[in-house]
This record gives structure tokens, sequence and C-alpha cells, in this order.
């Protein structure tokens, strides 16, 4: 593998993707609640100075994350083969790396989008690398810690477009924060002994076949439900996107219950497939009911 490739999979090109695209998301839905349908040049440049912060931000932390965690990576199967616990790219490399790339991008927004942008972002970083990485290692919550970060990138979104935060945007960010928790949920079922191994505190692992668990995925699901029609009642998507919300929630929630019946990985893995199919139509109903 090459040096580059081993770059590119320390930015965490997947999650990084889905921030970007959140970005978008609360971009484009904080222009349409100021009732402005068309992109102008300004908004055009306005929103690729986002998407450009945003990526080198994303990517920053997702690299310091994986230089904080390397010793725990490095006793997992599932992470033992990433570029710096398999000493592929030295550490030192990687910080200088990350920190150049959180640094840059925080710095960018700052500049090119606004003080509220640049500050969520910061925020991100400072909550992701500071609060929810040692948080995995002391906490079985830290799967909630951790949906706060990764529930952000919307509200920087909107912030950017908007210069504000209004109940919408928060809308997104709770869809995005009770969506995680079934997600990570099925990871740490299916990869509950080397999360174990590797020191972290995850809640299946700790608590096998334990209600803790079960009652995370029902509650957070529930919530993600209703949740996500709220869209509808501020008037920011229409009753198709209600009903195929409602649909897809409902989806989820019944392969959830089956995690709930049965804890196995069969059922977590039918989870994890279902979360994932989940989001991204979620947000193309929000995108075409507006």
């Amino acid at each position: 593998m090459s040096k580059y490739s081993d770059y590119t999979q320390m930015m965490k090109p997947r999650i990084t993707m889905l921030v970007l695209v959140t970005s978008y998301l609360g971009f484009y839905l904080g222009l349409r609640s100021m009732d402005q349908y068309f992109f102008t040049i300004e908004q055009v440049l306005l929103f690729v100075h986002l998407m450009v912060g945003t990526f080198l931000t994303a990517s920053g932390a997702a690299v310091l994350n994986q230089v904080i965690e390397k010793d725990h990576d490095a006793k997992m199967n599932r992470t033992k083969n990433r570029p710096i616990p398999s000493g592929r790219i030295d550490w030192r490399h990687a910080l200088n790396f990350g920190v150049i790339l959180s640094i840059v991008g925080s710095v960018y927004l700052f500049q090119f989008t606004n003080t509220l942008t640049g500050g969520l972002s910061l925020l991100t970083i400072i909550l992701y690398l500071f609060v929810y990485t040692p948080s995995k290692r002391l906490s079985t919550w830290n799967t909630v810690i951790g949906s706060i970060p990764g529930a952000l990138p919307p509200l920087g979104g909107w912030a950017a477009s908007t210069g504000n935060l209004t109940a919408p945007a928060w809308i997104l960010f709770g869809i995005l924060f009770f969506w995680q928790i079934p997600h990570f949920m099925a990871i740490a079922i299916l990869y509950a002994k080397d999360y174990k191994d590797g020191g972290f505190k995850m809640m299946p692992g700790e608590y096998p076949n334990s209600s803790r668990t079960n009652y995370h995925i029902l509650f957070f699901t529930i919530a993600l439900i209703g949740t996500s029609i709220g869209l509808y009642t501020l008037k920011v998507a229409g009753i198709v996107y209600a009903v195929g919300a409602a649909v897809l929630g409902i989806g989820l929630l019944a392969v959830g219950v089956n995690v709930i019946y049965k804890q196995n990985n069969a059922n977590a893995r039918m989870l994890l497939f279902a979360s994932i199919i989940y989001l991204p139509l979620l947000l193309l109903l929000i995108l075409f009911d507006q």
C-alpha cells in the first residue's frame, strides 16, 4: 500500500464524506429557510469555502483520533492494520499531519465563512478529541457522548448560509444525534470482544446481552422517529417527507426490536445495514419534498 493510500485512509474518507453531505444539507436548508431557491455566485463561493474547511477539519480530527488511540487500535483485529498501529506511518508524522489539517481548516472557516461556523468546527474538534475519545476508555456512555460532535456538521452548514441557528437546524442536529446510537450500538455488538480487547468500554462488551443496550436502541430510535417528523411540523419539508420519514423510522425500529428480542451478530448486522440505508434515504426525502 502506498503512502498516499495510507494518508488517505487515515483521513477516513467515508466518514468525512458523510460530514460533507450533512454540512451541505444544513447549508441548503438554511438558504431555503430564507426563501432563497437559487445559488448566487457569492453563495456558491461560500459553499465551496464551507466544503474545503469542513473537509480539512473532519480529516484532521480523524487523523488525530487515530494518533491518540494508536496503542489501543494495535490490540484490535478490526483496527490493527490501520496505517499508524501497523507501523506504516510514524505516529509523529501523523500527529503533524492531523494538527496542520485541523488548524488550517478551522482558520479557513473563520476567515471565509463566519465566526459561528468556525466556532462550531473548533467545538467539534475539541469535543471529538478531548471529550469523546478519552470517554471510550472511561464510560459506556461514550457512544452518546460521541454523537454530539458527530451531529454538529449540519449546524455548521446552516450557520454558514444564515449566520444563525434556528429550530430547523437543531432538528437536523437531533436527527443525526439520535441516528448514531442504534448505528454504533450495532457495530459495538458485532465487535464487542474486539473493543474489550482494545480497552474500550462499549456497552454490549461490558454488559453482554444486557437490557441497557436494548433500552438505548429502543429509546433513541423512537426519539429519531419523533425528531425527524419535526421537519414537517416546522414546515421545512412536506407531507411526502413526513410519511416517508415515518415509514423509514418504523422500519428501522422493527429491525432494532429484532436485536432487542435476540441480541446476536446476525440481528446486529441487519440493524447496521438498516441504519446505513436509513440515513441517505431520509436525507434524499428532505431534499425532494421542500
